[in-house]
């Protein structure tokens, strides 16, 4: 599996995107402390995607998108669009970004080529992985850059990144794959519905 075509957006009503998902598992022990089991690497879903008002030729078009992902089997790539560019800096490119290091047992990854743009808590950051995937985190504190850098840290910890990152702040990318059938409605007029569940691809 490899990140590949971009989700369609023609007609994409809405989003429903939640917190990543912790995998693991919490138990009650005698004393009253919790323990945390980490089950592994936590990720973005199910995120819900729903299209309405679809003509015949839309409709058609994502049946068939659709039907190309054969199931789970093959990924794809989307953007958080309620969050298309950083909150301090919407003109902001994706021009010259790149990845110093990443730290992933802190959680941290060091971007190059931020000017004087500061990114701010919820900001989204993407880049492509060793693995020919997309990374894709959420900002978790104010980073102010020095020189043009900052370390920042990120939710989900970090993935390695490619020996070409492609960082992303404008419309940071995700590699996603479906986690449900896909719910489509078609209508006596003409028009149709589709809606669906992603969850992110970790690796």
């Amino acid at each position: 599996m490899s990140a590949g075509e971009f989700i369609i957006t023609d007609k994409l009503k809405s989003i429903v995107w939640p917190s990543p998902s912790e995998r693991q598992s919490a138990y009650t022990v005698r004393g009253g402390n919790d323990d945390v089991i980490t089950l592994g690497r936590p990720y973005w879903g199910p995120i819900s995607f729903v299209y309405e008002n679809l003509d015949k030729t839309t409709y058609r078009a994502l049946t068939a998108w659709l039907a190309r992902r054969k199931g789970a089997r093959v990924s794809f790539t989307a953007a958080r669009i309620s969050r298309r560019a950083p909150l301090l800096a919407p003109n902001m490119t994706n021009a010259g970004l790149g990845v110093a290091s990443v730290n992933i047992s802190a959680g941290t990854v060091n971007l190059t080529g931020l000017g004087s743009n500061t990114l701010s808590p919820g900001d989204m950051v993407g880049f492509s992985t060793a693995a020919s995937g997309y990374w894709l985190g959420e900002t978790l504190a104010t980073a102010v850059p020095s020189g043009g850098n900052a370390t920042v840290s990120v939710w989900p910890y970090p993935q390695t990144p490619h020996a070409t990152p492609n960082v992303r702040l404008f419309e940071a990318l995700g590699e996603f794959k479906l986690a449900s059938l896909p719910r489509n409605s078609e209508r006596a007029e003409g028009r149709a519905s589709v809606s669906f569940d992603a969850v992110q691809v970790v690796r």
